[in-house]
């Protein structure tokens, strides 16, 4: 027995985030259009995540790399499996597991491969590195299929076998100096209630010029938009909400807002960063 920090710790505490996002939305509202001008704040939080960007490591990993989108990849829960107990989900995330049997001593060969036919090989830890990362017991070779800044990878993996538990625990086996996690750098100063940030990139137009965001509003939104600041390696994205007049009663509710910006050029292999996380965006996947 013994206390970590471990991996599993912040997929738990990630898993969380995101659900409570989920648990307080409901189906998106038609987008609106808008080219509002930016205020003064969001221009001048939108060069300090720009320039935060530009100096992390994933800047240099993230079009030919491996750049993890959420802590949560490294240790991927199968869907619809959970835990019997809080104790036993405490134990989980906590790292709080003996070993229990013999794990392999050979080397795990594979490559990350991408959807499109793109490969890279990177070292890999051995099944025992590994159960120091995550502390659970058995392991066998196996691959997981996990979001990272170039699409969904296959990429080789350790599959734990953990007692008490009715589903196997797979661990990404790539060297942690060999890939990113987002974010990738140091903490970011908040942004304030007066930068909102976006929940996602929705989708990019065929000609890159045209991208569909999506906001957390609220029951009295008259009308809301999105903001965009352009630099050569960056397109940093924010949203603004205007309420209906009058002293209205409002649901304490989160409702997803869809809103259009355009590019003064194509996106081309620029990066989408939010401005209130300072995170970038890829198509179709949430901030956790």
């Amino acid at each position: 027995m013994r206390p970590t920090v471990s991996r599993a710790a912040a997929v738990l505490a990630a898993a969380l985030a995101t659900a409570t996002l989920a648990a307080c939305g409901t189906p998106p509202s038609a987008g609106q259009d808008s080219q509002a001008r930016p205020s003064a704040t969001f221009e001048t939080r939108a060069r300090q995540v720009t320039a935060q960007w530009d100096r992390s490591r994933a800047t240099r990993a993230w079009r030919t790399g491996l750049v993890l989108l959420d802590p949560s990849e490294l240790v991927p829960i199968p869907r619809n499996e959970g835990f019997a107990s809080q104790e036993q989900k405490d134990a989980f995330g906590s790292g709080h597991f003996r070993l229990a049997g013999t794990l392999p001593a050979k080397p795990l060969p594979g490559l990350v491969r991408w959807g499109d036919g793109a490969t890279i090989r990177l070292p890999l830890l051995t099944a025992r590195a590994a159960f120091a990362e995550l502390a659970v017991t058995g392991a066998q070779p196996a691959t997981v299929t996990i979001l990272t800044s170039r699409g969904p990878a296959s990429v080789p993996a350790w599959r734990f076998t953990v007692t008490g538990l009715g589903w196997p625990v797979s661990e990404v086996a790539v060297a942690p100096s060999a890939l990113v996690v987002l974010p990738g750098y140091g903490p970011i100063p908040p942004a304030g209630r007066n930068t909102p940030g976006v929940t996602e990139l929705a989708a990019v137009s065929r000609d890159g010029r045209t991208l569909s965001v999506q906001l957390l509003g609220g029951a009295c939104d008259a009308a809301w938009g999105a903001y965009r600041y352009e630099s050569t390696r960056t397109v940093v994205v924010g949203s603004w909400v205007k309420e209906k007049a009058g002293n209205i009663p409002c649901a304490a509710v989160g409702i997803p807002r869809t809103a259009r910006v355009t590019l003064k050029s194509p996106l081309g292999t620029r990066v989408v960063l939010d401005v209130a996380t300072g995170l970038p965006l890829v198509p179709g996947t949430q901030i956790p």
